[in-house]
């Protein structure tokens, strides 16, 4: 199984929103400024993959597709 796949968009949101806020909560612990805007970046653009997991789930299906079930 690849590391990308999301079995859970809602529990992985919920995660992608805990790591952020972990690293922002610990920015003192980041050896330099640079290091932890990094660390940040990346924890953000998870929570926004994230979001865009999630709405594409309830999203409708594309015209001329059918439903799954």
């Amino acid at each position: 199984m690849s590391a990308s796949v999301i079995l859970d968009p809602a529990a992985e949101l919920e995660r992608a929103t805990s790591d952020y806020l972990a690293v922002s909560r610990n920015s003192h612990m980041y050896a330099t400024t640079a290091e932890y805007e990094l660390a940040e970046n990346r924890a953000w653009e998870r929570v926004l993959a994230a979001r865009e997991a999630l709405a594409g789930e309830s999203a409708p299906p594309a015209e001329g597709l059918p439903e799954q079930n």
